[in-house]
Parts: structure tokens; C-alpha cells; sequence
């Protein structure tokens, strides 16, 4: 029993020494890769920060601890060139040898946390950023089906209820998230009468959202804004005309919040094809963004970019997801040649050891 118990206090213990190690060694792997003379940079998509920390796979939108999203966006200002996602683009085609890669760091959805615990910290630490919304709840609650699900849920509603969609082992973990991409793929129709029903078993709408003074006050704290669509419609399925409208419909109205002209978007669920990016670069965006994770290359669609997620197990995670995503980049690559022209060797590992945990997006 003695032996037992040391041995699990020795396993815990190499686990707390490789969790230090992880952001030192992916903060050296991307200054190493900086010798590359790869056009390439990242995105990165945060939804929810505030406390309570959620738990990724049980909440459909968890909670990023705060102290965890101070320290990787601390990681982020000293390895990267921060930029607005509008900005991306160009910071990649400028990027030369030896200079840091650009990075844009997102937010997704009209959640409330943004104009609170999220802008606070973005600002003390002098981190530029972009929030993608939609626009939905200006005047007031509209809350989208994931958000009535989890409030029906969260009000003691069974996930076997006869009322959702069956899925495998709704009650267990992932449970709620299978629910929620059951409920994406119904028809808009019987979506919106599902939402309802929900709203009336939570006991009422929740008081969600983002209201036009507060969007306002993101502007006015030097935050960019981009367009996420007032619905929220997975586009891939829209007709021509059904897309267009989805690209359309609320812009203005967030437009004149805003005062600025929306040039770019992030895609419902992160999900585009190249009929959506089309549709897109019709519509007057000048950049588009996934949830793919993958960095971005001058070479790619711009109304393409990838976005990577961060992780909720510790900084170092996304530390390393996103220095191994730009060395597999830099690898694949055109051969580069580091200071003096000799090869630039890229390891096939970061030697970190971590396993990407992060939020399954809606």
C-alpha cells in the first residue's frame, strides 16, 4: 500500500515537472523556427474566459479560468507579433527571416464575458484582439439553441428527455455536445421550435448576450470587431440565396454599431468550404476564419484561415500545439535555410510531451 501510494506521488510529481517544462521548451522551439523564412502565422479562437472555470466536454461553452487565459496570453505577447485578425494577412506577407510570427488572437459568439473579464484582461496586459459577433442580442435576449439546451439542462432537465434528439449516452461526458451538433443538424424550422421549448423548460430565456452599449464599449477600448452572422446557420447547407442573406442579414445593424465597415468573418461553428469562401469575398470580406487547425501561409485562400483552440488542461498546452502546428508548417514547406545558409532543422517533435485538450466547438 506504501509502495503504491509513493508510486503515485512520484507519477504526480513528473507530471507537475514536464507541465513546467512544456512552455519553456515550445517558447524555444518557436524561436528557433524564427530563423525559417516561411510566410506563416497563426490564429487563435477563444469563446468563454471568466470563473467559474468550466469543464471542457460537459458545458457546451466552458469557461476559460481567468488566471489560465492571463498566462497564455502573457506566453503569446513574448513569442509572437500580436496583431488584429484584419491585420494577419498582411503581417505574413511582411514577415521576413529572424522576425516573430504574427498571431491574431479571436473571440467567437455574443457572450457578456467579452465586455467584462475578457476586455479587462486583454487590456492590462496591452493584448490586441478581435471579437467576432453576430449582432443578435443589440436590443435585447436572444439566445441561440446551445444556449437554451444548457439552460434547460442546467435547469434539471434529463438529456434523455423524449423532447431531444436521441443520441448515444446523452447523461455522459460529451453528453451535452452530441445533444447540441443533434439539434445543429434539424432542419432551421424545427430548430427554432425545439429552442422554444427549452426556453420554456429553463423557466425562462437566459439573459445572454451582448447589448449595443456594451459592443460599443469594446470599440471604444481599441478592440476590433468582425461579423460571426446574426444566425448562426450552418452555411455549407444554405442555398445561394439562403447564404447570401446569412452573410448579409445584421451586418448593418452591427455596422452602425460599430461605426466601421465589418471586413472580416468567422465562420458559425467554423465551418466553410470553398462555396462559403466564395460567397464571402462576393459579400466584401477580406478575410474569413475557420476552426481548422492549422497555421496560415501567405499562399492560402485568405477567406480560409485556420484558427487553432486553446487548451483547458494548462498554458504549456497551447503553447505547444501551437509551436508544433508552425515547425510541421516549416517543415512542409519549401527547404529554408537558417543564418549563413545552412539548413534549418526542424525537429519532428517538440520535445514537450503534451496532449491538446481543448473545448469540442459547437
Amino acid at each position: 500500500m506504501a509502495g503504491s501510494r509513493a508510486q503515485d506521488d512520484s507519477s504526480t510529481l513528473r507530471e507537475r515537472v514536464a507541465r513546467c517544462a512544456r512552455r519553456p521548451a515550445a517558447g524555444a522551439l518557436t524561436v528557433a523556427l524564427r530563423a525559417s523564412d516561411r510566410r506563416l502565422g497563426l490564429a487563435l479562437c477563444y469563446h468563454a474566459v471568466g470563473e467559474p472555470c468550466g469543464r471542457a466536454g460537459w458545458a457546451l461553452v466552458p469557461s476559460l479560468g481567468t488566471r489560465m487565459f492571463a498566462a497564455q496570453l502573457r506566453h503569446l505577447r513574448a513569442r509572437y507579433r500580436l496583431v488584429a485578425a484584419s491585420e494577419l494577412a498582411e503581417a505574413i506577407a511582411t514577415r521576413r527571416r529572424g522576425e516573430r510570427f504574427p498571431l491574431a488572437i479571436t473571440f467567437d459568439d455574443d457572450l457578456e464575458l467579452h465586455a467584462d473579464e475578457t476586455a479587462r484582461i486583454l487590456r492590462g496586459l496591452g493584448v490586441p484582439a478581435t471579437f467576432y459577433l453576430g449582432g443578435a442580442t443589440l436590443d435585447g435576449a436572444r439566445p441561440y439553441f446551445w444556449q437554451a439546451l444548457q439552460a434547460a439542462l442546467d435547469a434539471g432537465m434529463s438529456p434523455a428527455d423524449p423532447l431531444l434528439p436521441r443520441v448515444p449516452d446523452p447523461g455522459g461526458r460529451g453528453g451535452a455536445h452530441r445533444l447540441a451538433a443533434a439539434i445543429r443538424e434539424l432542419e432551421r424550422e424545427e430548430r427554432d421550435a425545439l429552442c422554444a421549448l427549452l426556453i420554456e423548460r429553463a423557466g425562462g430565456p437566459p439573459e445572454a448576450g451582448l447589448r449595443a452599449a456594451e459592443v460599443r464599449g469594446l470599440v471604444d477600448a481599441g478592440f476590433e470587431i468582425g461579423f460571426h452572422t446574426r444566425d448562426h446557420e450552418l452555411l455549407g447547407r444554405l442555398d445561394d440565396e439562403a447564404l447570401r442573406r446569412a452573410l448579409r442579414d445584421g451586418r448593418s445593424q452591427l455596422e452602425a454599431v460599430t461605426g466601421a465597415p465589418l471586413r472580416t468573418i468567422a465562420y458559425p461553428f467554423g465551418i466553410a468550404d470553398g462555396r462559403v469562401a466564395d460567397a464571402a469575398r462576393a459579400a466584401g470580406f477580406e478575410a474569413g476564419f475557420t476552426l481548422d487547425a492549422r497555421p496560415v501561409s501567405e499562399a492560402g485562400d485568405p477567406l480560409l484561415m485556420g484558427r487553432y483552440e486553446p487548451s483547458f488542461a494548462t498554458a504549456g498546452h497551447t503553447a505547444t500545439n501551437l509551436a508544433r502546428g508552425l515547425a510541421a508548417a516549416v517543415r512542409a514547406g519549401a527547404p529554408s535555410e537558417g543564418p549563413g545558409g545552412r539548413p534549418l532543422r526542424v525537429p519532428a517533435e517538440a520535445d514537450t510531451g503534451a496532449r491538446s485538450v481543448v473545448a469540442p466547438p459547437r
